[in-house]
């Protein structure tokens, strides 16, 4: 290995030689695990709000719903606007109520059409957890979607060498109901530790404010990091979403209030092309020309009505 100096000892190539192995061999850990660093965005993608997905694999862990978990990455990454529809959501509508009732001080500015719409929505579930890869406690998520045994240790009494899991995060788009994109997220006990040694400051330096079991159980971190996983994956391929969500989205649809008549022209007095009924369904085409709009039916008939004539189809 090396030649030993008078006192016994490795001489300094020797020494060299082994800090060098090392120091390679961290690199390769490193490099092999995954990282708890949430990404960045140079420009929001759109506004989102999260919704619990169908598959809550955490309640079988005694965790609760990943939103507040998912609402701090979102928060941090600067990749979209959060849109609430939840507690903050529920206490903004008591104010608007108050509002209404005019209760509230003048200049509240407080009122209807302010209510930010969500461009998407990001659906969270665990889809598979593994709790003993020894398999004395087997099952558990991964039994509850296959057909396998459920149960056995939770929570706080894990008992485990190992534990891994798996997470999956898709976003819908709310005006189409397309799906844009579906990451899944996958960690381990290993990661959890390596993320920890790695000075993340109390799980991912987040101190304490998710809670939820998130932070101070072994399978909430590790469910954590493999959420983290997916959000990086769902970043990384949504960079071509368009800069305005409501500008890209087809032409909401309308339908007719009342009996009218669709005319070739801009113009009572010219041809009629159709009558149509109340409740008959057109399409706005994007000329407009005063209060005359020009439209398509369900039959692909194009002409013009009077917008007073119209409202959003529901």
């Amino acid at each position: 290995m090396g030649r030993i100096d008078r006192r016994g000892g490795f001489g300094l190539p020797a020494l060299c030689a082994v800090f060098a192995m090392v120091i390679s061999a961290t690199s390769v850990q490193a490099e092999d695990t995954k990282r708890p660093e949430i990404p960045k965005c140079e420009r929001s993608l759109g506004a989102i709000t999260i919704v619990d997905g169908d598959r809550k694999g955490w309640n079988e862990y005694d965790l609760q719903s990943p939103q507040k978990l998912l609402k701090l990455y979102v928060q941090r990454s600067g990749c979209f606007v959060l849109v609430d529809r939840g507690a903050g959501f529920d206490a903004a509508q008591r104010e608007r109520d108050l509002g209404k009732q005019g209760s509230l001080q003048k200049k509240s500015n407080v009122g209807g059409g302010q209510v930010r719409a969500a461009d998407y929505i990001l659906v969270a579930e665990v889809v598979a957890a593994d709790r003993d890869t020894g398999g004395s406690a087997a099952g558990g998520i991964v039994g509850g979607i296959i057909g396998g045994p459920v149960g056995g240790a939770i929570g706080g009494g894990l008992k485990t060498r190992d534990l891994e899991a798996q997470a999956i995060l898709s976003v819908t788009d709310v005006r189409t109901s397309e799906t844009k994109a579906v990451e899944e997220g996958k960690a381990k006990k290993t990661d959890v530790s390596f993320a920890l040694g790695a000075g993340a400051g109390g799980w991912g330096g987040f101190g304490g404010v998710v809670g939820g079991g998130y932070e101070d159980t072994e399978i909430g971190q590790v469910i954590s990091l493999a959420f983290l996983e997916a959000y990086k994956g769902l970043v990384a391929n949504l960079g071509s979403l368009p800069d305005n969500a409501s500008d890209a989205a087809p032409e909401q649809a309308y339908q007719t209030i009342r009996p009218t008549k669709m005319h070739r022209f801009p113009d009572p007095g010219s041809a009629v092309v159709r009558k149509l009924p109340a409740g008959a369904r057109v399409d706005p085409l994007g000329e407009k020309d005063g209060l005359w709009w020009k439209v398509e039916d369900e039959n692909g008939n194009q002409g013009w009505v009077k917008n007073t004539d119209l409202e959003p189809l529901r």
